[in-house]
């Protein structure tokens, strides 16, 4: 859809075509975040079963499959502690989802969902909401089914303490890196002392005004649905503008003679 709107020169609303493809391919995305010197859990892509054996990452491990968004493929299996499990694991999220499968270490510490506003330099940290798992969840894992039953089984609160402004900050580095824009949000896991890694980026995130995440933090935070969405369209209005003042000044520039183009004065 945003590659339509971009043919068409119909202005909208969050991130583009490219960032929307590099971020549904979580593989892709902790490549750059790796790139820029940030830090994300060790990793390895299974595309065929024979690739199983040659995994040596510490364990223990967690599988999911690379492009599915909302939890898909996360259950209680997903972490693991073996081979023969990771085998089984893979096997099953292979045939299932067919795609390839992201194995990372696990992080044990806390985990965070941030949820940005702005684009490039203007980016900022709306809240840092963490994620607890209650008894009769399944056990350290935000899985699809956790997700799905989020009123009974997961608790939902804003933290504002040293670890958690570590993670608003390196969200908004994340968030920067991938190149998203408007509005979204970052999830991150802690590892065992307490240093806040990005999991993936939700460019596209959902708009619920109960069920989803990012509603949800601005609820916590006493802003109304009607103000999130509001501020949504003016970061997109601002956007917009800024690109159409250059793409102005650019085209001014064009008639200029192709000697000035020779000496970069364009």
């Amino acid at each position: 859809m945003p590659a339509l709107l971009n043919a068409y020169g119909i202005p909208y609303t969050f991130s583009d075509p490219l960032v929307l493809c590099v971020t549904l391919d979580k593989a892709v995305a902790k490549l750059m975040v790796q790139d820029a010197g940030l830090a994300t859990a060790p990793f390895v892509v299974i595309r065929d079963l024979e690739e199983v054996p040659r995994v040596a990452l510490p364990w223990p491990l967690f599988a999911k499959p690379v492009r599915e968004g909302t939890g898909k493929g996360i259950t209680a299996a997903s972490k693991i502690h073996s081979g023969e499990q990771l085998e089984k694991v893979c096997e099953f999220l292979l045939r299932t989802y067919d795609q390839p499968v992201l194995v990372e270490t696990f992080l044990p510490g806390r985990e965070f969902t941030v949820g940005l506003l702005g684009s490039g330099k203007s980016a900022r940290a709306l809240g840092v909401m963490e994620v607890v798992l209650r008894e009769n969840a399944d056990a350290e894992v935000y899985s699809y089914d956790n997700k799905e039953c989020c009123e009974e089984r997961v608790f939902y609160w804003l933290v504002d303490d040293e670890e958690a402004r570590e993670a608003a900050r390196v969200a908004v580095e994340f968030w920067k890196v991938l190149g998203c824009r408007d509005v979204g949000r970052i999830d991150l896991r802690s590892d065992a002392a307490g240093r806040p890694h990005f999991l993936e980026a939700n460019p596209l995130a959902g708009l619920h005004p109960h069920h989803s995440d990012l509603p949800i933090i601005c609820t916590l935070l006493g802003m109304p649905y009607r103000d999130l969405i509001s501020a949504i369209l003016e970061e997109a209005k601002q956007r917009v503008f800024k690109t159409r003042e250059r793409l102005e000044r650019f085209s001014e520039k064009r008639t200029l003679s192709p000697q000035t183009f020779k000496e970069g004065r364009l």
